[in-house]
């Protein structure tokens, strides 16, 4: 037997201001004409424009295609020479009188003019709408032979091989054309094969065995840059050109990707056997399933390391030395983000790069660094067997006993498994040193009984009833995660020049000739090979400043296999008009669950807390958060301790607590505590770990297995079985989900996905408890109603049974389709957006008054429905709610907890509801006797009704309260899993879809 598909989906997606479309990709910036020609517009004072007051660009005081509005006051330098539209000539002001970049020049004539106002500098840049295309597109192959040698034995055997490739545009992952005639930033080859094999002998027939052989193999391709023919040709696709690592320019968005393509290849090959004896009652099971993962990773960047070249432009670090800059006072000054922007817009229009960067990854067995994809080579071996014996104790009465034992030792690189040597954030340097495997545990003892009892009391109930010890494995992605964190895995190469035309280069790197060039002039497009090796960066100095000192990871050498508890209980009656219900419970205990977390994260301590409280009352005063600057009648305090670890002296001003006094006012104890621990605090007197508890490295990403989780649930469900044209179902589920981290701490990321606002990272590592609350995926109320119904007209039917065949084509062979689903919305948590107690994560927000849950609702003046209708963070320090937003007219205030402290909990609040409706029209023609051809017409969504994320999973929107989207839900909708069918990523909105099927 054999078949062939064949897949085709072309679809177009906008991208535009409002973040509609593409999700994660809004429209790309780029400069008007005039600013392609140097010459910049800005406003000097403030324009009044029917009644609002503008001080810098905004889409009041242009038009459509990006020119002034009649009357809007421009200045001339004679009468008018404040409070308007004034021009800034960058090519005329180079001190080099170069002009414009020839290469930069080039691309962006390339590039189409902005045509929304809406984005961008208004004035000098704008966004540019359309409507990028993708086509998904692939064959499946499937071939089976089935051969009988002799009564006694059997082959079976099967392979499929098959693609569905994303060509065109990568929208899933927000990498589409930036715009028309350009290569996108991605594309995605999907590529899979099975092939298995089983032999099958009956020895009696009691006694039967089968052996089956085959392998899976999946296979990712992530072409990035690659989706450009002429990559990584520095002319076709320039490093300079970036927008999908990096980002090489700031005011505008370049069309290319700099970066080499991603390869995720999982072949597993898998051995298994089966044996099933009866033997009276008794009906016996055992096997083994051996299982061998090959998992090959290869990436052009990993984390933050890029291995092809990438170049910036960056006017914090090289200017263009600009003369006759725009300044004034008054009615005559201009904006100082306008004047950030024309410094911007003169390094990229002049090709005056600051920075270049290029990885090396680490060949740790030939100790040296080398060009090409950072690669992790991962193995797993898998071991499982198992016994199982079902016994007919009465022909009422059936129990299910079996014992299962999986057997994973950990997991190994095919080249170098690299750990460290001794304790990590023990008080002791570790240096990482080769190993058998990524940790010790090979949990031997994971042997996990089931438990099983079927009972009918009469024909039309059955009693069931189950218990489960199942185990889990790790993930091989959770190891190449952790692969890339060993020091020296890839060598990161970075050469910039300052302000001051120094050019600087990371150790163990060297410096590319032609750094003080342009762009068309020679500045380099590659670095030099490192002058270094891996093994030297495997042992690291006991103390190095944070952000100095390298990020690594590890597991917990007795790291343990996940395991889930699971018992159940279900009673099913049969009733009349055929009818069937059900009724159950369903309970899981979750332990030994995955996490991952920076096991340096940093408490500070009470003289820490101390000094910042003084520091805080300073800045509530009016004072600088050192005690200096005070008004008239103010006497600062003196946070001397402060003072020391900053570097500053025991008196005057201390420049590094005064430039982050907003850190004092929103109690960002722990963003204050990192800035200090980047310098050398050692060198001011202090111990390497006053702040991390291993100054030897920055962030230690460790996985363990200590987390748990906990599921109880009660379900219904009604069930009419097919007949008379009509069958029906409802399934009703009521359950509560408790966890301390509900999703994979790693998934496919190589960085390890640890951020201090995400739902992955822990609020607190030395306690995990304070992260119980109901997991992010609880949903309360689950409600399915489906149902079919054949329409009572045609031959053969109830009404118009006789008529000829020709009317039955017509009226006859009509069915619909309906799939209703409701489900009640997930929690999450309200964050403060402020480091109130630790520098891993922002503390959750402190509620005062009484908690408001919060409902889906519009508020007028803001794009999208939000959860709350809330007032601007109050920041007048002699406000009883200093530091809160107010839930407009309650009593409900969200504030940033005090310093020190933690807020109200995780998952507190609870999101907006799910319901979705799909409806289906079928006809089917009756050709002949054997052949028959189906028409559907199907609606997912069909009352095209938007379900709105959460503002944890907003693209417009976050649960953080210092932020000023809080509690916004903009701007994309919940793709739907049944659209899944014909857009393999889901669409949120109406999809209308027909189809032709033949039978014969």
């Amino acid at each position: 037997f054999g078949s062939y598909q064949g897949n085709k989906i072309s679809q177009t997606e906008p991208i535009n201001a409002t973040g509609v479309g593409i999700a994660g990709f809004g429209a790309p910036t780029t400069y008007t004409s005039l600013a392609r020609q140097g010459i910049f517009r800005f406003v000097r004072g403030t324009i009044n424009v029917n009644g609002t007051n503008v001080t810098q660009g905004s889409p009041l005081l242009v038009d459509s295609a990006g020119n002034l509005k009649s009357g809007v006051p421009v200045c001339n330098g004679t009468t008018v020479t404040g409070n308007c539209v004034d021009s800034y000539n960058i090519f005329a002001n180079d001190p080099q009188h170069i002009g414009p970049d020839a290469s930069v020049a080039g691309l962006l004539g390339k590039l189409p003019l902005p045509n929304d106002f809406a984005l961008g500098n208004v004035l000098n840049t704008g966004g540019f709408d359309w409507n990028p295309p993708s086509t998904f597109k692939g064959p499946n192959v499937f071939v089976r032979l089935d051969h009988n040698f002799s009564q006694s034995d059997n082959v079976f055997g099967h392979f499929l091989i098959g693609s569905f490739n994303t060509t065109q545009g990568d929208f899933l992952n927000a990498r589409p054309e930036v715009y028309p005639g350009f290569p996108p930033l991605g594309e995605v080859n999907r590529d899979n094969s099975n092939l298995a094999i089983k032999y099958s002998h009956v020895f009696s027939p009691t006694l039967v065995n089968e052996f089956i052989a085959g392998y899976n193999r999946f296979k990712f391709l992530f072409t990035f840059g690659e989706s450009n023919p002429g990559f990584p040709d520095p002319v076709k696709n320039p490093p300079w050109a970036d927008n999908c690592v990096v980002g090489s320019t700031k005011n505008v968005d370049s069309p290319y990707c700099g970066s080499a393509h991603t390869a995720r290849a999982i072949t597993t090959p898998q051995l298994v056997d089966n044996v099933s004896w009866t033997h009276g009652a008794h009906n016996l099971r055992f096997g083994i399933n051996f299982r061998f993962y090959v998992h090959n990773d290869s990436r052009g960047f990993f984390g933050g390391n890029i291995v092809n070249p990438i170049i910036t432009f960056q006017r914090t670090l090289r200017t263009a030395g600009l003369t006759n800059l725009p300044s004034g006072s008054g009615a005559s000054a201009p904006s100082s983000s306008d004047i950030n922007v024309i410094q911007q817009a003169a390094v990229e229009l002049l090709g005056l790069p600051g920075r270049i960067q290029q990885a090396f990854p680490a060949d740790f067995v030939n100790n040296v660094y080398g060009k090409g994809l950072e690669t992790v080579y991962t193995r797993a071996h898998q071991y499982d067997s198992y016994i199982q014996d079902e016994w007919h104790v009465r022909p009422n009465i059936t129990v299910n006993a079996g014992l299962r034992w999986e057997y994973n030792p950990p997991p190994f690189d095919a080249k170098e498994s690299l750990v460290p040597n001794g304790n990590i954030a023990g008080g002791v340097p570790v240096s990482f040193v080769k190993a058998d495997g990524w940790y010790k545990n090979g949990n031997l003892g994971a042997v996990g009984p089931r438990l099983g009892i079927a009972y009918s009391p009469d024909n039309k109930t059955s009693i069931r009833a189950g218990y489960a010890w199942m185990f889990d494995t790790i993930s091989t992605f959770q190891v190449t995660a952790q692969a890339g964190k060993v020091p020296g895995f890839a060598l990161n190469c970075v050469s910039q020049i300052n302000t001051t035309g120094t050019i600087t280069t990371s150790a163990g790197c060297a410096t590319p000739a032609g750094m003080t060039n342009r762009i068309s002039a020679g500045f380099p497009v590659a670095m030099p090979a490192p002058t270094t090796t891996p093994s030297a960066a495997l042992s690291q100095p006991a103390y190095q400043p944070n952000g100095v000192a390298p990020s690594v990871g590890a597991f917990d050498p007795n790291l343990k296999n996940p395991s889930i508890h699971e018992w159940n209980l279900t009673i099913q009656r049969e009733l009349p008009g055929s009818f069937v219900t059900e009724i159950g419970y369903v309970g899981k205990r979750g332990t030994h669950l995955f996490r991952a977390y920076d096991l340096n994260q940093i408490n500070p301590n009470s003289a820490f807390l101390n000094d910042f409280l003084l520091g805080r009352q300073n800045a509530m005063s009016g004072c600088s958060p050192d005690g200096t600057g005070c008004p008239t009648g103010v006497t600062g305090q003196n946070p001397a301790l402060l003072r020391s670890l900053a570097g500053c002296a025991a008196t005057g001003t201390c420049s590094l607590l005064n430039s982050n006094s907003n850190d004092f006012l929103q109690n960002n104890i722990g963003d204050l505590a990192t800035q200090i621990d980047q310098g050398n605090i050692v060198n001011r007197g202090f111990p390497g770990n006053y702040f991390r508890p291993d100054p030897q490295f920055t962030q230690i990403f460790f996985q363990d297995a200590e987390g748990d989780s906990y599921y109880h649930a009660a379900f219904v469900g009604l069930r009419r079985r097919f007949e008379k044209g009509l069958t029906f179902g409802l399934s009703y589920t009521f359950s509560k989900s408790i966890d301390d981290q509900s999703i994979d701490p790693v998934g496919a990321a190589t960085g390890g996905g640890l951020s201090t606002t995400n739902s992955v990272t822990p609020t607190d590592i030395h306690n995990f408890g304070l992260d119980r609350a109901r997991s992010d995926f609880d949903n309360r109320h689950v409600l399915t109603v489906d149902s079919l119904y054949e329409f009572p007209f045609g031959n053969g039917k109830r009404f118009a049974s006789n008529i000829p065949k020709w009317l039955d084509y017509v009226i006859g062979g009509w069915s619909s389709t309906g799939i209703f689903d409701y489900q009640s919305g997930e929690p999450y948590t309200i964050y403060s957006g402020s480091q109130t107690a630790n520098t891993e994560h922002v503390s959750t927000a402190l509620v005062k008054g009484p908690f408001d849950p919060g409902h889906l609702q519009t508020v007028a003046g803001i794009e999208g429905p939000v959860m709350y209708n809330v007032g601007a963070l109050i920041t007048t320090p002699s406000d009883p709610n200093f530091d809160c937003r107010n839930v407009i007219g309650t009593a409900t205030y969200f504030c940033i907890p005090p310093p020190g402290q933690q807020g109200s909990g995780r998952n507190t609040a609870q999101g907006p509801s799910f319901w979705n409706l799909d409806s289906g029209l079928l006809k089917n023609f009756k050709l002949t006797e054997r052949f028959n051809i189906q028409f559907r017409a199907e609606a997912f969504n069909v009352l095209n009704h938007p379900n709105f994320n959460n503002p944890r999973n907003a693209s417009s929107g976050t649960p953080r309260v210092n932020n000023s989207l809080f509690a916004r839900t903009c701007c994309s909708t919940s793709s739907l899993p049944s659209s899944a069918t014909v857009i393999a990523i889901g669409e949120p909105n109406r999809v209308l879809q027909f189809g032709l099927k033949l039978d014969f």
